[in-house]
């Protein structure tokens, strides 16, 4: 039963409905998940970088009781489409490599699927692998973007003439003769501005680590067809994908992803090989077919991002005004075999979101993708700016410097003062404010007290010191960036279906991963409707059931499904304000002349005419009889929410550390954070979403690392030689807010948790070289580890001896 209670459910604390099954244990994940007759697949895994495949021997594997099936690439390349594939290829002019679930021919990076093991459990498969003979003929690894795009550099892909695989220019415009111009004002600006800086920045490849690894079950019945459960962001886009590529009519395909999933972060958005494979692996056999994916394997092959070079000069004035920027990024987005993103995707709008929140006046920025010899690049938060935003807030601090400003009294020198506004890159900023947000983080920094606090601590011999960056997000991504960035819809889309005992039932297509759709969609449409939320059911990624959804990316709840859903409700609150209109003989009423509140509907004219919520439903539903001219029972709407332009929203953070000088060792002190997300849904929620993307920016920019030998074999396989952040060595977090309504949603709402962690390696790095500032140490390089700081400060000492 529900109790009455104060409509207002938006910007209140709920807790999440999501967590009682998930603490105590009766979740449900891909893993618990059984289907009667189920078979168990392994893959075999490639253990070079990159080599011919002479052979494969499978005799001894096939003779183990309880194999099933074991099949090769060659197996099935006449019998499987090969990708790309148009549904999961973006419109942007670049490269899509050629290639199928399993490897064909030759083995392109370590951990490349090359057989797969059907047997009658896990154990079995294992073994099987073990027994499975591979003759390789090894060939040269390219490991280095920059020597990968050289003349004459070995080819990762047979059938290119090199290894690029994506290039673009971001600035002065559509045609060659207006970017040769653009490109000359910026070179003149270099050569006349006061003071310019240029650095090589370099972010290492890392990404993002969901508890729960990939896993598929896939089931096929002659009649019904495929449904296929799979740990997936974007089930309806999967289901497209396999429609097409496994040759099965769409109406045959259901894709369902689980209600619990442990984690996302982009890592499961791609079209990956593996669910191919399975699906296909099922219809053939007839059986049911379950793989989830071991760590080593999520390690290897899909856990990646990061990896960038960008060589970025600045310009400002001797007053600290920022005049123009030049970029020449390199991006090693390794094989390119994955279907949606290709690896290039997430480089493409690092490079479009380099210019941040800041008022530049001209800017050359250009792109360059390579392949190489390892796994492909896979979206993760902060997708594909986590890079280009380390480089940007390094090199601002620079300029502070350089000009003997406090490095925050120059940010808000140059931040964008009003909105809308449109990038040197093209990135359109809708609404917002910027120095809003920024004068909020000062006031909790107190600044003043804390440089009181250094001149003591420099005076003990201590070092301590303040860091700042900012960041604008994407605020979800519209229709007008995800056509062409990846050849699919941007829109938000609900199903609101309102049941004859007054309950609400909320469809997404979309996929949540634990972000807490459940609680923040049934508060919203709680507050539409003036009912309980524990009164609203929300029902997520069944192909079968739910409205066409892009999948859950790029911040996209908070701003495109929420508003949907809301639009949803209100269609339906009209209908129902009509009902009641017409029962009780209110000729002149409106629409608008009726409140939902507290679980009833009242006539805002007289409020003792009112009808309770339950009962209006039930009229509808149950007694459809007497009904309005034109008007027909049952309470079903399904809406879909596009803004009119793309929206953001922004944060600044500002954190302290301590370094010690002797060992390079360093410590969180603080953080605190400034956040405009607009009108807050669930405090809890959101600030919740802040400090866990704040921890992975801290664990990518201090202890994540993959790292490969000569040879490209992977060396971090496994948790014990890939670090992640823990408890221990994150700070505590005060997250405060200077929300601004976004115009353009019905609750002014935006989305943020995406990016979120975009601006932590500026931030934490600027902190570190304000402690060091008396060495004048300037990083430029990640992972911000203390040996690389330890022999920094040797090098200044022995410098400053020498002068």
């Amino acid at each position: 039963m529900s109790d009455k209670t104060d409509e207002a459910w938006v910007g209140k604390k709920f807790a999440r409905k999501e967590d009682h099954r998930l603490t105590t244990g009766r979740g449900r994940f891909l893993a618990d998940l059984s289907i009667p007759g189920m078979l168990h697949l392994t893959f075999l895994r490639s253990e070079r970088a990159h080599a011919t495949i002479k052979s494969i021997d499978t005799s001894a594997a096939n003779a183990l009781p309880g194999v099933i099936a074991i099949y090769k690439g060659e197996d099935i390349r006449d019998k499987i489409l090969p990708m790309p594939q148009p549904v999961v290829q973006p419109n942007l002019s670049a490269r899509f490599p050629k290639h199928w679930p399993l490897a064909v021919g030759k083995v392109k990076f370590h951990g490349e699927p090359v057989a797969a093991i059907v047997s009658r459990d896990k154990y079995v498969g294992a073994d099987a692998a073990e027994a499975i003979v591979v003759e390789y003929e090894d060939l040269p690894y390219v490991g280095d973007p920059e020597k990968a795009l050289e003349a004459g550099s070995t080819k990762v892909h047979d059938d290119w003439d090199d290894n690029l695989i994506f290039e673009m220019g971001f600035t002065g415009g559509d045609t060659s003769e207006s970017q040769a111009t653009n490109d000359a004002e910026v070179d003149e600006i270099m050569k006349t501005a006061d003071i310019v800086i240029k650095n090589r920045f370099r972010v290492q490849r890392c990404g993002m680590t969901p508890m729960e690894t990939r896993g598929v079950i896939a089931d096929w019945d002659d009649a019904d067809g495929l449904v296929a459960h799979i740990t997936t962001q974007r089930p309806h886009i999967d289901r497209l994908g396999l429609s097409d590529i496994l040759d099965i009519p769409a109406e045959q395909v259901r894709v369902i992803s689980p209600r619990d999933q442990g984690g996302g972060f982009g890592v499961k958005a791609p079209f990956y090989r593996e669910p191919i494979l399975i699906c296909w692996i099922a219809k053939e056999l007839g059986r049911p077919i379950r793989w989830v994916e071991t760590r080593q394997e999520h390690l290897m092959a899909v856990s990646q991002e990061r990896d960038q070079i960008n060589d970025l000069e600045v310009a400002a004035s001797k007053d600290g005004k920022l005049l123009a920027i030049r970029n020449r990024g390199i991006a090693d987005c390794g094989d390119g075999c994955e279907g949606v993103y290709w690896g290039f995707v997430m480089p493409f709008l690092g490079a479009v979101e380099l210019p941040n929140g800041y008022t530049w006046e001209k800017g050359d920025v250009k792109l360059k993708v390579a392949v190489t010899n390892k796994s492909c690049l896979s979206p993760a938060r902060a997708f594909g700016e986590f890079p280009t935003r380390f480089a940007m807030e390094r090199s601002v601090d620079m300029i502070a410097k350089r000009c003997n400003m406090e490095p925050a009294e120059l940010r808000r020198k140059n931040l964008i003062p009003e909105l809308p506004y449109t990038s040197v890159c093209g990135e359109y900023m809708d609404s917002g404010d910027f120095l809003k947000v920024w004068d909020n983080l000062m006031k909790q920094a107190d600044l003043p007290s804390f440089r009181r606090k250094q001149e003591e601590a420099h005076r003990e011999g201590r070092y301590i010191g303040i860091g700042f960056g900012l960041g604008v997000e994407l605020s979800g991504v519209s229709s007008e960036l995800m056509v062409p960035m990846e050849n699919q819809p941007g829109y938000g889309a609900a199903t609101i279906r309102l049941d004859a005992r007054g309950k609400a039932f909320v469809y997404e297509g979309d996929a949540p991963q634990g972000q807490g759709h459940e609680t923040t969609a049934a508060q919203a449409v709680a507050h539409a409707f003036g009912i309980h939320p524990n009164d609203v059911v929300v029902v997520t990624g069944d192909t079968s059931t739910t409205p066409f959804g892009s999948g859950t990316i790029g911040a996209r709840m908070g701003s495109y499904f929420v508003s949907a859903a809301v639009d949803a409700s209100e269609v339906l609150k009209k209908k129902l304000a009509r009902f009641l209109a017409h029962d009780l003989e209110l000729e002149d009423a409106t629409e608008g002349d009726f409140e939902f509140k507290d679980g009833e509907i009242i006539y805002i004219k007289d409020p003792k005419i009112r009808q309770s919520f339950r009962d209006a439903c039930n009229r509808n539903i149950m007694a459809p009889i007497n009904l309005p001219e034109g008007e027909s029972a049952g309470l079903e709407h399904t809406s879909f929410f596009e803004a009119a332009k793309p929206m953001i929203a922004f944060n600044a953070d500002v954190c302290t550390v301590e370094v010690n000088p002797e060992n390079g060792q360093f410590n969180l002190l603080s953080w605190t954070t400034s956040e405009d997300v607009g009108q807050i849904i669930n405090p809890q929620i959101v600030e919740g979403q802040m400090q866990g993307a704040i921890v992975q920016g801290i664990s990518n920019t201090i202890f994540e690392e993959f790292i490969y030998d000569e040879n490209g074999q992977q060396l971090t396989a496994d948790f014990e030689n890939y670090k992640l952040a823990t408890a221990a060595d994150v700070p505590y977090m005060r997250i405060t807010h200077a929300p601004t309504p976004c115009p353009h949603t019905p609750l002014g709402s935006r989305g943020i948790g995406e990016g979120r962690p975009s601006d932590v390696p500026g931030c934490l790095t600027n902190a570190v070289c304000d402690a060091l500032s008396p060495f004048g140490i300037e990083i430029t390089e990640l992972p911000l580890r203390p040996d690389k700081i330890w022999r920094l400060i040797q090098d200044a000492k022995s410098t400053q001896a020498a002068n």
